[in-house]
């Protein structure tokens, strides 16, 4: 009977442990800048800029080696003529340790009233965090926007994703300069 508890006191202290590892959800933030060509269905022939704030949290990782699937969000422009909202599904494949494959997909919202799909592959920098739930990413995006509605620009980018802790220096060394 006294081992049947020990037991079942080790079970519970092992399952607390892993469950407060599971509770910090690896998450990231970043900005993506590129190129983009725009048009009407699949004719696109207008090149420009594209720029977007991107975020996503990945579940199911608990080492660099696992596969990692969550929501994805990412709000940016095409050549600054509109807004445009992407809201997916993002699935992190391990390619390599520290440079893993993610693969997004879900609707696609432009100016916030016409709909379509999106689909995007990002490859690039994106340890696992041990420490900590943030998980900095860095690396190429190409992404594929197709609109619903007829004369609805679709859109294929190509970007550069930088992490958003990366931008933000530049404030923390003046602001700790002030100090």
């Amino acid at each position: 009977m006294t081992r049947r508890l020990a037991g079942l006191a080790g079970a519970v202290v092992v399952a607390a442990s892993s469950a407060d590892a599971r509770a910090m959800q690896p998450w990231s933030v970043g900005a993506e800048a590129g190129m983009c060509w725009s048009g009407d269905a699949l004719s696109l022939h207008h090149p420009g800029f594209c720029g977007a704030l991107h975020a996503d949290t990945l579940f199911l990782r608990q080492r660099g080696r696992d596969v990692g699937l969550g929501p994805s969000l990412r709000l940016g422009t095409v050549s600054f003529d509109d807004v445009r909202l992407d809201a997916g599904v993002s699935l992190l494949l391990p390619a390599l340790s520290s440079f893993p494959i993610v693969l997004e997909a879900g609707p696609h919202l432009r100016n916030f009233h016409e709909p379509g799909v999106y689909g995007s592959l990002f490859f690039g920098l994106r340890s696992f965090n041990y420490y900590g739930s943030y998980e900095p990413a860095a690396g190429l995006v190409v992404t594929a926007e197709r609109a619903f509605s007829a004369g609805t620009p679709s859109a294929i980018w190509i970007t550069a994703r930088i992490d958003g802790s990366w931008l933000m220096l530049p404030g923390i060394f003046v602001v700790n300069g002030l100090k």
